[in-house]
């Protein structure tokens, strides 16, 4: 919906100013609760049963169950220790971001980073679908 059919609908650009502010939450939420602090039961707030993801590897929908499975196997290849968010921008119900997510590799016990870029389509308050690449070895938040 084009802004201009937002305003005849009644939809301000305060509403999607708010709509923006909250969908950017979400994701920064994600990105703090999920794989900073491992939380793997903040899936049911964050993300809508099935979730879209796209990566390098193709498109999947899976269920919040097998998303979690996906995560907790990544989480015993990495542990993050911090998650630097370089740049991001919402606009309605979707939100850009790039990070740098630092930490351990648990094969090898060494310092690790990745930079991230990713894309989230927020739906009813949770991520609805994710488009997003990862680079290991990669810092950007010094630049």
């Amino acid at each position: 919906m084009s802004r201009e059919e937002a305003a005849m609908a009644g939809d301000t650009d305060s509403d999607h100013a708010a709509g923006a502010a909250s969908a950017e939450s979400v994701v920064r939420a994600y990105w703090e609760r999920v794989w900073l602090e491992q939380d793997l039961d903040a899936l049911e707030d964050l993300v809508t049963d099935p979730v879209v993801r796209h990566t390098a590897e193709g498109t999947q929908s899976l269920t919040r169950h097998q998303y979690r499975r996906r995560l907790a196997d990544a989480f015993e290849a990495v542990r993050a220790t911090e998650v630097r968010i370089d740049s991001v921008t919402a606009d309605g119900l979707t939100v850009w971001i790039r990070l740098t997510l630092r930490g351990v590799s648990l094969a090898t016990a060494a310092p690790m980073s990745l930079a991230w870029l990713g894309q989230y389509r927020i739906e009813g308050g949770r991520i609805a679908e994710l488009w997003a690449l990862h680079q290991p070895g990669t810092d950007w938040s010094a630049r």
